[in-house]
């Protein structure tokens, strides 16, 4: 068996990772992940709506 081992990420690439996953907009009908200065989702399938939230941060 492998023990797993946490450790500390680089500052440089938590910030990268963050931008990637995490500094979204959701779309509240679709699910859809946005970029976060969308106005209006991307999707055709709930009619390009403007009912966005921020995705929830990580504690």
């Amino acid at each position: 068996m492998m023990n797993l081992r946490g450790g500390i990420i680089e500052p440089t690439l938590a910030a990268i990772a963050r931008k990637k996953n995490c500094d979204k907009v959701i779309c509240r009908k679709c699910y859809a992940r946005l970029h976060p200065r969308a106005n209006n989702c991307r999707k055709k399938k709930c009619g390009h709506s403007n009912s966005l939230r921020p995705k929830k941060k990580i504690k």
